[in-house]
Parts: structure tokens; C-alpha cells; sequence
């Protein structure tokens, strides 16, 4: 009769590279690196490490720190104008909402033009935050300027739609 040996006795016990507490079930099917069930990306290929796809990503990144800047600062500015001209005119909610999602759009556009479309990491948060920041312009102003918070639920509202306008747009290719 044959004896039967116990596999478990002779596998090897590895662990993940980033969390080395831990044991590691898989491996990197690029770099072949051990790595936990957390650290593990789902890719269409097969799992890789959070390193690969990175390095893997940013070969569509090709943005400076300057484009950030520049597209930052056009976001800043329109918004900037655009909630400036709504807190002058106080138009009515319905005509905000119809409207701050096509003017976000075409604030997203410019700035993406003024920079050849080039994509960057941060681009899409920087672009929201610039514009939500923009946008708030008049809100802000009063504030400095009479100590007192004026809720202006006509230029939040625009803040928030035109925002979320840019980061849509930016999120996209193309």
C-alpha cells in the first residue's frame, strides 16, 4: 500500500510584498510579485499588483504640472464669471439648473482645449475644485466683505451643477 503525503507539509509560505504580515495567495501576472487579496487589481488579463497598473495607467497621463495649473486657472476664472454674472442677475432656480450643467461643459471644453487635451491624473479634481471654488465667487465675496454667510441657494446650486458638469467632462476620452 502506498502511503499518501500530505502536499501542505511541502508548499511554501509566501507573503505580499506591500502588507508582509500577511499571506499571500496570489501573484502579479506581470512582475510576478506575491501579493494579499487586498492588494490584488482585477484586470481583464488576470490579477496584478497595484504597481503594474499603475505604470500601466500612466502611460495615458500625459499632462505637466503646468496643464494642471492652466487648466485649473481657466476653470477658476469662467466659473468665476459665470457665478459672478448669476449672483448680479439672481435668475430664477429652474433657469440655474438648466443651465450650469451646459455652461460647466463648455468650461471643461475650453480648458481642455488650452491644453491640446492633454489628460492628467489630477486633472478632473483639480478642474471640480477650481470651478466649484469659481463659481462660489459672489457667495465668498459677500462674506469678506460683510463678515456675514449669505445663502445663495441660486449660485451654490449653479456651483454644484456646473462642477459636476467639469468632471464629467473631463472624466471623459476624447
Amino acid at each position: 500500500m502506498a502511503s499518501q503525503v500530505n502536499t501542505s507539509e511541502h508548499e511554501e509560505v509566501h507573503y505580499c510584498e506591500v502588507h508582509p504580515d500577511r499571506e499571500a495567495t496570489l501573484r502579479c501576472n506581470r512582475c510576478e510579485r506575491y501579493m494579499c487579496v487586498q492588494c490584488a487589481v482585477q484586470t481583464p488579463v488576470g490579477y496584478r499588483c497595484r504597481e503594474c497598473v499603475r505604470s500601466q495607467e500612466d502611460k495615458f497621463f500625459n499632462a505637466s504640472q503646468s496643464d494642471l495649473v492652466i487648466t485649473g486657472t481657466i476653470c477658476l476664472v469662467l466659473s468665476g464669471i459665470a457665478g459672478w454674472i448669476i449672483g448680479q442677475i439672481g435668475l430664477w432656480l429652474l433657469l440655474v439648473i438648466i443651465l450650469g450643467a451646459p455652461v460647466g461643459g463648455l468650461i471643461a471644453e475650453v480648458a481642455l482645449r488650452a491644453v491640446q487635451r492633454r489628460r492628467g491624473r489630477y486633472m478632473k479634481q483639480v478642474s471640480t475644485a477650481a470651478t466649484a471654488l469659481g463659481a462660489l465667487f459672489p457667495v465668498i465675496w459677500t462674506f469678506l466683505q460683510a463678515g456675514v454667510f449669505v445663502p445663495r441657494l441660486d449660485v451654490i446650486l449653479f456651483a454644484g451643477i456646473a462642477a459636476f458638469a467639469v468632471y464629467g467632462r473631463m472624466a471623459m476620452r476624447g
